[in-house]
Order: C-alpha cells, then structure tokens, then sequence
C-alpha cells in the first residue's frame, strides 16, 4: 500500500515563466508498506484555459546517503488531443530540476517507457494524482 510520508513533504510558489501566474510545487516520500519507496516532485501550472502538472519521481535506496541506484522518470499530466479528461504522458525526467546525485540516472522518455520500473512510475503516478492534496484539487477541483 503506498501512503505519503507528511512529516518529509515541502512546497513552494513561483511565478510561471510564460505567463507569470502563480506554479504550486510540492514534494515528499512516498511509501510503500510502511517503507520508503519513492520521492515525487509536482509543479502544478494554470495558465488560465489549461492546467498542467509535471511530475517527477525518484525510485532508489533511501536513508543511505548513496544514489547509485536512483533512477527519476518524469510525466506531464494535463489535457491530451482527443480526451476531455487530463492524462499523464512520459517526458524526459527532471529537465529543469539542479544536477543532483539523489537524482540518479534522468531517465529520456524513451528510456522510461522501455525501463523495468516504468509499471512501478505509473502506480506513483496515479497515487499522486488521486490522493496529493495540492495536485488532485489543482485538476479536479475538490479534494483527494
């Protein structure tokens, strides 16, 4: 079962690039059976006619001090051709995010989609967007 670890969680607000309205970030643990699992980034956008999320996710070893075997995979969620409904789509992980070790290995969206833990990126995926209390009402306009 995967769960958010609170007492790990951050946020920020900047001023979009583009358009200069407001972007919401947060970040925390997200763990699973207990254990740490994984670390999500989220930008949540609204540029007035279309609200986006970019997402990053961190799989590795956690509390170690070591990244050798970090690896982040990246989606953007948000309206697609031909769906009234948002849905999320690979993109190459962490673009914009500082050259970090606890990063890893920034997987291109080719490599996610071919990657043994891509199932593992969207069970992340979807768990943030259903239950995150900034990104769920960011597009669905009510609580998780």
């Amino acid at each position: 079962m995967l769960t958010f670890d609170e007492g790990w969680r951050g946020g920020t607000t900047h001023a979009c690039d583009c358009c200069g309205n407001a972007s919401r970030r947060t970040w925390t643990m997200v763990n699973r059976d207990d254990q740490p699992y994984a670390v999500f980034f989220a930008a949540c956008y609204d540029h007035g006619h279309e609200r986006e999320t970019w997402i990053d996710v961190v799989f590795g070893t956690w509390g170690q001090g070591d990244y050798h075997d970090h690896v982040t995979f990246g989606c953007r969620f948000g309206p697609v051709a031909g769906s009234d409904a948002p849905a999320a789509t690979a993109v190459d992980a962490a673009e914009v995010a500082p050259d970090d070790p606890m990063f890893g290995q920034k997987l291109t969206r080719a490599e996610a989609l071919s990657h043994p833990r891509v199932k593992e990126f969207w069970e992340v995926v979807d768990f943030v967007v259903l239950s995150d209390p900034l990104v769920h009402p960011h597009h669905y306009e009510h609580s998780a």
